[in-house]
């Protein structure tokens, strides 16, 4: 591989996994494109320490042997051009606009370093893959699971407490089920959250008849629904030690909330992830990125895993009302824009009448 051609990704800025999610895509990109990858999560990302410093290596091992000080190296060019040698740590130039991010000219890119720092997922990354690659003909899913056996190492740390735990409470407890609930923040982010959060409690109970489930391992980030849980299945409920808000506070989300500790709250996400993927059958929530990520953390069989979903019934549904609301709202636009510009309309012009008058009275 060429020692002269770079992808720097950066980070996302939004959930831990979403972050993560970010960098498989873009470690597929760079295997594409020839390009070494350099991971630098910086003072946007919600799991940095300071506002200096690669977050990134605080919970992972480098994708690579180059930092991102060496992509300032001199006849270097840089793709978007609002890059260069000298602000490669800073955020959020021209991001929000998507200014030069089309996932074609990136791919395409002669520069001896491309940025990437929006998101793309795996799935449109797919057309780009040659028969000569080893992720040809594979799935949007299989190739998660192989970006992350090739790439992802905890720090030794990390691995260290999930270990700990597994052994205190899982190891001797099998069979385990993993569940992952969702409220907070994710009710904005999932209509009907509620509704998807009842067919949990169906699902538990059949896999504990059928194959004698003696602990569940709770991932939540809601207080109430661990209580809920713990007065439902009492003892049978294991759980890591996190924060954790209310059930609808959307604006006091843990993620979203300071930390004493700030690599905390990625240790937090992290270890939960991967108890979860240690468990013998797992139920979680399919509009999650933690959840997706247990599911692409091993090789499960299809009967031991379920990930919720809306029907396809209640997703059109859903649909229909998203656009009637818009109806609505484009019909009300229209009637002000009528009543506020009628000449535009046929109506009567009064810029022009008061013009008139004007020359009448001042002419």
């Amino acid at each position: 591989m060429a020692t002269d051609r770079f992808l720097l990704i950066k980070s996302w800025g939004c959930g831990f996994w979403s972050d993560v999610d970010h960098v498989m895509g873009q470690l597929l990109a760079a295997e594409l494109t020839g390009r070494i990858p350099v991971v630098y999560w910086g003072s946007n990302s919600l799991y940095s320490e300071s506002s200096k410093g690669n977050a990134f290596e605080l919970y992972f091992e480098p994708v690579s042997n180059y930092t991102v000080n060496e992509l300032d190296q001199p006849g270097f060019t840089y793709y978007p051009p609002i890059w260069n040698g000298k602000n490669l740590t800073v955020e959020d130039l021209d991001k929000v606009a998507w200014a030069y991010r089309n996932l074609g000219d990136m791919m395409s890119s002669d520069a001896n370093v491309v940025v990437s720092d929006v998101h793309y997922f795996v799935r449109p990354i797919l057309a780009y893959i040659p028969k000569s690659h080893w992720a040809y003909g594979m799935t949007a899913h299989q190739i998660y699971r192989c970006l992350f056996d090739r790439y992802i190492r905890l720090k030794p740390d990390i691995q260290e407490e999930i270990q700990q735990f597994y052994d205190e409470y899982m190891k001797d407890s099998k069979p385990l089920l993993g569940v992952h609930i969702r409220g907070g923040d994710k009710v904005k982010e999932v209509e009907k959250l509620s509704n998807l959060n009842k067919r949990y409690h169906r699902a538990i109970q059949s896999f504990v008849r059928k194959y004698g489930i003696k602990k569940i391992l709770l991932l939540t980030d809601c207080e109430d629904i661990l209580k809920d849980f713990q007065k439902r299945y009492g003892k049978m409920v294991i759980y890591t030690d996190c924060k954790r808000g209310q059930v609808y506070d959307t604006q006091n989300a843990p993620h979203l909330t300071s930390y004493s500790e700030r690599r905390r709250k990625g240790i937090e996400v992290i270890k939960d992830t991967y108890l979860a993927s240690m468990c013998d059958f797992f139920i979680g929530n399919g509009y999650s990125n933690v959840s997706y990520t247990v599911k692409r953390l091993r090789d499960w069989p299809e009967s031991n895993i379920v990930l919720f979903y809306r029907s396809l019934k209640h997703e059109q549904r859903l649909a229909n009302k998203r656009l009637k609301k818009d109806r609505r709202r484009r019909k009300s636009e229209k009637k002000r824009h009528r009543a506020e510009y009628p000449e535009l309309y046929g109506g009567v012009n009064t810029y022009a009448d008061e013009s008139i008058f004007a020359d009448k009275v001042f002419g």
